[in-house]
């Protein structure tokens, strides 16, 4: 099951999720969108650590990453200029990832700003990317493959946080 995971993710990161291959329209094109670059396969997934290693709300960075990416679909599609998309979908990863170390220390109103905050580029990158068909579909196939993500990053963080491996890269 590992080795199908890993495989996957080598898959989809061959193609880069900025690209208007995916953006013909619909509910499937939303859906691939988020997994086709391996910028938001990471964030996603970080998001989804994040959230397991917070606190009891960490539920709540999913939805303010969730929100925020819709409400920036909405503004990405409508043609509202957003400087520094990629330059802010790639610094998502790394202060992401960079929370996690933090996340049982920090606030959860700061995670959750933080998420949601760059929630917005990787939701302006998918509206402004949108050509044709139902935009309201592909918004909610990307929800739902973002929702997958966050949730895969969870069950990720769970398995870590019960097996040896802490002790390995724990001291």
């Amino acid at each position: 099951m590992k080795s199908l995971f890993v495989l996957a993710i080598i898959a989809v990161s061959m193609a880069f999720g900025h690209t208007d291959v995916l953006e013909s329209g619909g509910i499937a094109s939303g859906f691939l969108h988020p997994i086709s670059g391996l910028d938001h396969i990471l964030a996603m997934l970080g998001v989804g650590f994040l959230a397991f290693y917070a606190n009891s709300k960490g539920y709540l960075t999913l939805v303010a990453f969730i929100g925020a990416m819709m409400i920036a679909a909405v503004a990405g599609y409508a043609g509202v200029a957003f400087v520094g998309v990629e330059e802010g979908i790639l610094l998502s990863v790394a202060v992401i990832f960079t929370l996690i170390g933090f996340a049982n220390r920090l606030s959860i109103n700061f995670i959750v700003a933080m998420v949601a905050f760059f929630g917005l580029f990787h939701g302006y990158a998918h509206g402004a990317e949108f050509s044709e068909g139902s935009f309201l579909a592909y918004m909610l196939g990307f929800s739902i493959s973002t929702l997958i993500l966050h949730l895969m990053g969870m069950a990720i963080a769970f398995g870590y946080s019960k097996s040896n491996l802490k002790a390995v890269f724990v001291k």
